[in-house]
């Protein structure tokens, strides 16, 4: 049975949960080089941090540095190389990306035995390689997360990130128990935020340094950012969705849970790349002063 919906369990030490995490791991060229990244890194790292058993299933290259993952379980189909990504940030913040190389699909059937049964599924994909039927059909667990990001993300020839319209049926949503979604994922979308709100209970919408809109089946909230120093938003989204998830899962309710995703989202951003990771666990007194306000 899903925890959202659960009692806050406020006062209570969090759970110990075994999460699952599938998406591919990335490498992003900066200035000065290449920098592990993908949700499957920010978000092991944040779920470690916070206390849960972590275990993977991914693709990469030899050129990818394994222990970015820290003490995560992988299972990594080989791959010519890891999928790479340029990255550019224009005057306003908005990203924009070209590919250099794209790691092979991820088949569920990649699974050790027993992975598929966790206490909570990450679904993460960055770039399409992940068949969102084939491992809603899958998993068994009582909690699947959902990032929208890969599912709205391909390759044009020459490289460039493009986004065309993804228009998901609700029974092909069906299985997920949240789902984030940032600004940047509705470029060129339509409806597509409300569609997910239509068929998933709970559904964040991202807004970087202005908090998120939490969809809870027919009402929603606004929940604000912890105020912080920005010094690099890669990973925020990321970060975000794992503490979210996370909550949800231990039984938090979805604005707690929210909120600890907010606490989480505002310590990456104070180090470039995933370099204040080590703090994490911070976030659980951080989402204390993350306000809640009416939808």
């Amino acid at each position: 049975m899903s925890a959202v919906g659960h009692p806050s369990g406020a006062g209570l030490a969090p759970l110990a949960r075994t999460v699952l995490l599938a998406g591919h791991v990335t490498l992003d060229r900066w200035e000065g080089g290449l920098e592990p990244g993908g949700t499957v890194s920010y978000a092991a790292r944040t779920y470690l941090g916070l206390g849960a058993r972590v275990r993977a299933i991914t693709a990469a290259g030899p050129d990818f540095p394994t222990d970015a993952l820290a003490a995560a379980e992988l299972s990594i189909a080989p791959a010519g190389r890891t999928t790479t990504f340029v990255n550019r940030y224009d005057e306003a913040g908005v990203r924009t990306q070209r590919v250099e190389a794209v790691a092979p699909p991820l088949d569920p059937a990649l699974a050790p035995a027993g992975w598929l049964e966790a206490d909570l599924v990450h679904l993460a994909p960055v770039i399409g390689e992940l068949d969102l039927g084939a491992w809603l059909a899958a998993v068994r667990a009582p909690f699947v997360g959902l990032g929208i990001q890969g599912c709205v993300r391909a390759v044009a020839p020459d490289g460039a990130v493009i986004q065309p319209p993804w228009r998901p049926a609700p029974e092909a949503l069906r299985g997920v128990h949240a789902a984030c979604v940032g600004e940047d994922d509705l470029r060129g979308q339509g409806d597509l935020l409300e569609r997910l709100v239509a068929a998933i209970p709970v559904v964040a919408f991202t807004h970087g340094e202005h908090g998120c809109d939490l969809f809870l089946r027919g009402r929603a909230l606004r929940i604000g950012a912890y105020e912080t120093r920005e010094v690099d938003p890669t990973g925020a989204g990321d970060v975000f969705s794992a503490a979210f998830f996370l909550g949800l899962a231990e039984g938090l309710e979805p604005a707690d849970a929210a909120r600890l995703g907010a606490g989480a989202a505002s310590i990456v951003v104070e180090a470039r790349g995933a370099a204040a990771l080590d703090r994490i666990a911070e976030a659980r007194a951080r989402a204390a002063g993350v306000l809640v306000l009416p939808g």
